[in-house]
């Protein structure tokens, strides 16, 4: 029997021990981390290596893997996770004695720093122009992302239960997105769970303006609030119908995060404290806020160098004088 056994997990391929520690890490991580592994498995090392025994997989074919021109393209965000996943699975499989020991192959791939995409205030005021002029729940969930600096998901899983209509704050405790319902098949659907992480969960002060707006929507407490029912709004629907605004208010196309970066930027031309807009935020920590957002609008240079002019003219009219 113990040869059998053997002999059966020395074919194991490589996909069927993917699948194994990735069935384990099911319910080790957020949903949304356990999706974004599946698609790495399935998208990009199945099709290369897949299908290679796990007993005989080499170092060299992890190297080879990398190497290739369509992982190349892939960030470095992508690659530093697949590195983990395929790393994490051969751990696993020799901690089934599938193979025996194993050379680790290491990677340095350095994340670009991330710049952050936002609207201009001139941008900022045609979408707020138009939105004053449609006011419904599709263009709230706009403004209010643009008052508010939470995320997408964040907005999708808000009910009427989360406002404080009298201290005017928004409570973020949950977040909506799109997952797959299973192993088996490719359907997906929307999964609401917790914030992306312990700081997401956070009480927002808003713009009584705001709280108005949203206070004339809620009809149910208990409804989600851009849907009114007791189903979530969809991100990608937000997203597409924001797509096409940008289109018709002829503004350069950015996602729906743009609000989120852009809400951010307007605070740090206010010269808010760095350390509130990551509590804002619901950053980890203030350093992360910092090194996302230490650009200065284009607005906020002209109005700088506009200063610097009038400085000049001042110094030159006293000459005069």
């Amino acid at each position: 029997m113990k040869k059998i056994l053997r002999k059966i997990m020395q074919k194991k391929k490589f996909e069927q021990v993917l699948y194994e520690w990735l069935l384990l890490k099911k319910d080790q991580v957020k949903s949304s981390t356990y999706n974004k592994y599946l698609f790495q498995i399935e998208n990009h090392i199945i099709p290369y290596l897949g299908k290679l025994g796990f007993k005989k997989i080499k170092s060299k074919d992890i190297v080879n893997f990398f190497n290739n021109k369509m992982i190349k393209t892939l960030s470095d965000s992508t690659k530093n996770t697949i590195l983990i996943i395929i790393n994490s699975t051969i751990d696993y499989g020799i901690s089934k004695k599938y193979r025996s020991e194993f050379t680790r192959v290491s990677f340095c791939f350095k994340k670009e720093q991330y710049k952050a995409s936002y609207f201009t205030k001139k941008e900022q005021s045609q979408i707020e122009g138009y939105i004053k002029k449609n006011m419904n729940l599709r263009n709230l969930i706009i403004l209010v992302a643009l008052y508010s600096g939470a995320r997408l998901g964040e907005l999708c899983a808000l009910k009427g239960t989360d406002v404080d209509f009298i201290n005017n704050t928004i409570a973020i405790n949950k977040s909506v997105q799109r997952g797959k319902c299973g192993d088996s098949n490719n359907k997906t659907k929307l999964i609401v769970g917790i914030p992306k992480t312990k700081n997401s969960c956070r009480i927002i002060p808003a713009p009584k303006f705001i709280i108005e707006l949203l206070k004339n929507y809620v009809k149910d407490p208990n409804n989600y609030i851009f849907t009114n029912s007791n189903k979530p709004k969809d991100p990608r629907a937000v997203e597409k119908y924001f797509r096409n605004l940008l289109d018709k208010l002829n503004i350069n196309q950015l996602n729906f995060h743009a609000l989120r970066h852009t809400f951010a930027t307007r605070l740090r031309e206010q010269k808010v404290d760095i350390k509130v807009i990551s509590e804002l935020l619901g950053h980890a920590n203030w350093k992360i806020t910092q090194s996302v957002y230490v650009h200065a609008s284009i607005d906020y240079k002209k109005a700088s160098i506009d200063e610097l002019a009038h400085l000049w003219e001042r110094k030159n009219r006293i000459a005069r004088i």
